[in-house]
């Protein structure tokens, strides 16, 4: 199983709405689709180092990971499309980081309302728990692709074990 990880860092915009950082990811699984910064998990790494690298990586922004809140763990298995692995994505969120965003080759990020979140133009899954990490819920679910683009199921399932 392929291990990653992603951010959402959170901020007060303009007359204080609640702003996202979010981008199309350029390359690789889910080119074309809007996402947060993230990627795999590196031998030695735990997922919170991980994302912290990435972040800086893919939008020249830091963050410490003493800063990052686990919000979501969430396995994606894909049995229609055999030559994708299934996957855990470990998901954060940071209100606390520096540096202001800037596109590179992986990701052309962009802060976004946190109202006007554009699921339709996400992974199909991120309607159903996004919502819920937004609203302060740390979320551990399973889910099964039909294909390489819509939700076949999904479950709640309770904490996993790292």
């Amino acid at each position: 199983m392929l291990i990653a990880t992603s951010v959402l860092l959170r901020r007060a915009g303009t007359g204080g709405r609640p702003e996202v950082l979010m981008g199309v990811k350029k390359t690789g699984l889910g080119a074309g689709l809007v996402n947060c910064p993230g990627g795999k998990v590196e031998p030695g790494e735990t997922p919170a180092e991980a994302v912290a690298r990435e972040l800086e990586e893919e939008t020249s922004m830091t963050v410490a990971v003493a800063d990052l809140t686990p919000a979501a763990d969430v396995v994606f298995r894909f049995p229609d499309v055999p030559e994708w692995d299934d996957l855990r994505l470990h998901f954060f969120t940071a209100t606390t980081f520096a540096g202001e965003p800037r596109e590179t080759d992986e990701i052309a990020v962009d802060w976004i309302p946190e109202a006007g979140i554009p699921y339709d133009l996400m992974w199909d899954d991120t309607r159903l728990w996004l919502p819920d990490v937004l609203a302060g819920e740390f979320v551990v679910m399973d889910v099964d692709y039909a294909g390489r683009d819509k939700v076949a199921e999904y479950t709640r399932v309770p904490p996993r074990a790292s």
